[in-house]
């Protein structure tokens, strides 16, 4: 693959937008602030199309990452290129020469997941449409609505129809009237059914005779037990009224029950909360600064380079020590700096974001020994881990000191920030 504009422009003409994971997209927004662009990606992509179009007309190439660096309002574009490449899928990274070059894969990217809006290059004008987050993510799959058949109405539906039922233990003969069609139904239902004279209450006095009687009666011969009425309240009668007769007792819970249960959901429900909004027993926050130091050699000139990657913005002191008379100039960006030269060459920074510092050496060298000190600020714990290097730690009161010797391979560096209880 090579990085000739022309030949990347007359092989992508005519194909339509590249369809991404949103997990590419993802990447371009804050940790925290899902909703909003991380500001390293807006600054890159925005030098990257602008350092696009003017050498694409100029010298009809993609710039080199250098190149893109000259065009951003900050440095640690190695930093940011290493995680780009790892967590997306827009560009495809040529290396010639050692020097690195980023193509687009293609010019229109769009997410598959539906949850950010488009990603757009226009080379011409230098431009960048970046994406943002919907509100309301687009529909992949759409419910199928069945169309009427012939003869069916738009809001009409076919219904099968549902079998009579008739009440049960209610036959009525066939070819006979039903009771509701009978003349005088409706005035003999309401009419009250008359009582046979073997039902009839017989008198007061003869009220314990007849009860005597059907006791001492045999099972045989009582074939339908006639229904007794109910006497009038005798004096004795009125005597037993006052007797407590017990009440079903009804399955369920006591008062005492109920309210043991609702003490216990109530001492259960405020420890949850104790737990979940104690500020002793929430995880504590991690943040993260990335740093990359390295050598970079032409025939002109030698440069120490130092990048910082601060997106949490987390403010600090970093303070570079070099040997003596190493040094031409110094140049920074993103934050306060100061250059002494008392028993070496000592430049500190203060910034509370991303930053680089450029050390021009006086000579051409394979190696430069470095000091590092690093300030902790108030509320935090910290450290720091050197990827694939050796190096030396040390830690006095609030400062982290790194020794290291940097060359011209890249050497990357994390320091975490543990806000303290």
């Amino acid at each position: 693959m090579d990085v000739s504009f022309s030949s990347w422009k007359l092989a992508n003409e005519g194909k339509g937008p590249l369809p991404l994971s949103g997990d590419s997209f993802s990447f371009l927004f804050d940790r925290r602030y899902t909703n909003r662009l991380n500001r390293m990606s807006r600054v890159f992509f925005e030098a990257y199309a602008k350092a696009t179009a003017e050498l694409a007309i100029s010298e009809d190439r993609f710039p080199s990452l250098s190149e893109v660096e000259a065009k951003m309002e900050s440095g640690a574009v190695y930093a940011f290129k290493d995680r780009l490449m790892k967590n997306t899928q827009f560009f495809d990274e040529v290396k010639i020469s050692g020097v690195s070059y980023l193509v687009p894969r293609a010019y229109h990217f769009v997410d598959s997941s539906g949850i950010y809006t488009d990603l757009i290059f226009d080379f011409e004008k230098g431009t960048v449409t970046l994406p943002s987050r919907r509100k309301v993510p687009l529909l992949k799959d759409r419910t199928e609505i069945r169309e009427p058949h012939a003869g069916e109405t738009a809001g009409e539906e076919k219904r099968t129809p549902e079998p009579e039922v008739e009440p049960t233990g209610m036959e009525v003969p066939r070819g006979e009237p039903a009771a509701e069609e009978l003349p005088g139904a409706a005035e003999a239902t309401h009419a009250e059914p008359a009582e046979p004279p073997e039902m009839q209450a017989p008198p007061r006095h003869d009220v314990a005779e007849a009860l005597y009687m059907e006791e001492a009666a045999e099972p045989s011969e009582i074939a339908h037990p006639p229904i007794p009425t109910v006497p009038q309240a005798t004096p004795g009668a009125r005597a037993g009224a006052g007797e407590k007769i017990p009440a079903e007792r009804r399955p369920g819970y006591s008062r005492t029950q109920i309210g043991i249960l609702l003490a216990a959901l109530l001492i259960a429900a405020g420890i949850g909360v104790f737990f979940i909004y104690s500020p002793f027993l929430a995880p504590a926050q991690i943040d993260h600064v990335m740093y990359a130091a390295y050598i970079s050699n032409s025939t002109n000139e030698s440069i120490l380079n130092f990048d910082i990657e601060n997106s949490a913005g987390i403010q600090h002191e970093v303070e570079l020590i070099l040997p003596e008379n190493i040094d031409r100039s110094v140049i920074a960006r993103g934050g306060t700096v100061t250059v002494s030269h008392y028993r070496g060459t000592l430049v500190r920074m203060s910034s509370s974001g991303d930053s680089s510092i450029k050390v021009y050496l006086s000579e051409r060298r394979d190696y430069v020994p470095v000091v590092l000190s690093v300030s902790v600020p108030e509320g935090y714990d910290s450290g720091i881990v050197v990827h694939g290097r050796s190096y030396e730690v040390s830690k006095k009161d609030r400062e982290l000191e790194l020794r290291l010797n940097v060359t011209s391979e890249r050497v990357e560096f994390d320091q975490s920030y543990m806000r303290t209880r």
